[in-house]
């Protein structure tokens, strides 16, 4: 709170360039809510490009870096910082949780003005928000698999995503892979959105040298019923090299598959001599990953194929087995991936790792995490898909592709947790139900109303943007039949409607996510007492 040396201490604890600078980011996003909403134009931060037209309310935050003023520009972060992790964890949301947040704060403000305690007013907006996913969680519905399941996921994604080529992909990708599926996004080389399903285990990793393709017009490499070797280390020596290749000549091995971290020149000239020999057929890959998911990947495949990890440097080729040997029944590698189909699984093993991979997908929250975790699960399944993305230009097809990104993020995760009715009438019809709960004058009971008034307002701002009077609906929906659960207002036909018979529909965890994140920051910002700055540093004097 700024004060002036001379002035007793406020009564009032609440910094209001915080809110302001809370509000700038909420206004900047607003506009993208809704089907009928609009875009935001970004000013480019490079000369003679034209200005990004965006509707992610995620990445629009996300461009504002900084504003002049500190104070402003701490309120500011502090919704944008939340808005892009929204953005990454769920890939939908972040334009509502904005809207929720700045009306709760607006109300948590005046509260704070009127007397009421920030550390009572907070624990009020956290029961609330209890409160409120208790009864999100009683009007969800779970997406059964089979024949309803691409139905609803079509509803939701329509609600999503304006693209619609990119929408029916994503759509029968999410309804044959299931909330878990491994999907992989990449670029096209032409205009379309293409998808394929692959077989068996794909991963990110090249080969260790060239010189081993066996297709060289593809520049692949292709071997069946082919050995695996898997080793935690490099391949160094070339003496070393030349026993180990002979104790698996004398095993009858014909076709290898050799994961290593590193190959050296002389152990490459060793390999190539082999080759060239007509002793083996070899593809040398780089073991996937880095650090501890490096070892996980060996792992996985030492599942998958019945390999056994030979640890160190490559004196444990020299002296391998026939029992580190896992069997591959295809195995292929290109400049930037490797894939296997089939091997010598073990089967309580498999099912256990698949099992640790689920677990720790209920649990995780980094979206990194979440994504290599569902892209462990589909390999381990022995199947993923791969989305390829085409567009016009390199912008429009970066955007594309972390349009599909998104979009299969929030489907999958509608899979996983069911929907809710959509165009924010479930989350009007928990404030409305929430309002008349917090009854009473205590700071507690404000702190609840606080976020009441956040609930309601993503549907005031749906019918905003599409052009409706906000109070006249939000009035309709608290009278008559209007009122009851799952009724709300669809704004392309301009009437009140049954959300979930007309296909309006919104993924439940991204709702709730939404919710609480909005909770969360605006307790933090309600009882912040006080912002440290620091001081500019200062400029040069000329004589």
């Amino acid at each position: 709170m700024k004060s002036k040396k001379s002035a007793p201490r406020p009564g009032v604890i609440f910094h209001p360039d915080l809110l302001a600078g809370f509000n700038l980011i909420a206004e900047a996003v607003k506009p993208t809510l809704g089907p009928l909403a609009r875009k935001v134009g970004v000013e480019a931060n490079m000369p003679n490009r034209t200005p990004e037209m965006l509707d992610d309310a995620g990445t629009i935050a996300r461009r504002i870096l900084q504003f002049a003023d500190p104070g402003l520009d701490a309120g500011a972060m502090l919704l944008r910082h939340a808005l892009w992790r929204m953005r990454e964890q769920c890939g939908d949301g972040s334009a509502t949780l904005a809207v929720i947040a700045q009306a709760m704060l607006r109300q948590a403000a005046q509260a704070v003005a009127a007397g009421a305690h920030p550390a009572l007013l907070r624990r009020g907006i956290e029961l609330g928000v209890a409160r409120a996913t208790q009864l999100l969680r009683a009007v969800t519905e779970q997406i059964p698999p089979g024949v309803g399941r691409r139905a609803l996921l079509a509803s939701l994604a329509g609600s999503l995503c304006s693209d619609e080529t990119l929408r029916d992909v994503l759509v029968e990708v999410v309804d044959i892979l299931g909330p878990d599926g491994a999907i992989h996004v990449e670029n096209a080389n032409d205009l379309r959105v293409e998808r394929d399903f692959v077989e068996g285990a794909l991963w990110d990793s090249p080969w260790l040298a060239g010189g081993f393709a066996t297709e060289t017009g593809n520049l692949m490499g292709r071997v069946e019923d082919a050995a695996v070797v898997l080793m935690d280390g490099s391949l160094d020596n070339p003496a070393n090299v030349c026993e180990g290749l002979g104790r698996l000549h004398g095993m009858g091995v014909k076709h290898v598959v050799l994961l290593a971290s590193d190959l050296s020149d002389d152990a490459r000239a060793v390999l190539l001599q082999a080759r060239q020999a007509a002793l083996f057929t070899i593809l040398p890959i780089k073991t996937p990953g880095l650090g501890g998911a490096r070892v996980v990947g060996l792992q996985d495949l030492a599942t998958l194929t019945g390999a056994r990890i030979l640890f160190g440097d490559s004196a444990g080729f020299a002296g391998i087995a026939s029992g580190d040997l896992g069997e591959a029944r295809r195995a292929w590698v290109t400049a930037r991936q490797f894939g296997i189909i089939g091997g010598r699984r073990d089967p309580l093993a498999l099912r256990a790792r698949i099992r640790a991979a689920r677990q720790r997908l209920e649990v995780a929250t980094e979206p990194d995490e979440l994504a290599e975790l569902r892209l462990r699960a589909g390999r381990l399944q022995g199947g993923l898909a791969v989305v390829r993305v085409g567009a016009v230009t390199a912008r429009h097809q970066q955007a594309r592709k972390e349009e599909a990104i998104r979009l299969a993020s929030a489907l999958q995760m509608a899979a996983r947790r069911g929907v809710v009715p959509g165009g924010g009438a479930a989350l009007f019809h928990i404030g409305v139900a929430l309002r008349a709960a917090a009854t009473g004058h205590s700071d507690e009971a404000w702190g609840m109303r606080c976020v009441a008034i956040g609930l309601e307002a993503p549907l005031a701002a749906i019918v905003a943007n599409a052009g409706f009077d906000a109070a006249a609906i939000a009035g309709l929906l608290r009278s008559g039949r209007a009122s009851q659960r799952g009724r709300g207002f669809d704004v392309r036909q301009g009437r009140i409607v049954d959300m979930r018979a007309t296909g309006i529909l919104d993924s439940a965890e991204t709702v709730e996510r939404a919710i609480r994140v909005a909770g969360s920051v605006v307790g933090m910002a309600v009882t912040t007492d006080a912002l440290v700055l620091r001081r500019a540093p200062p400029t040069a004097s000329h004589p």
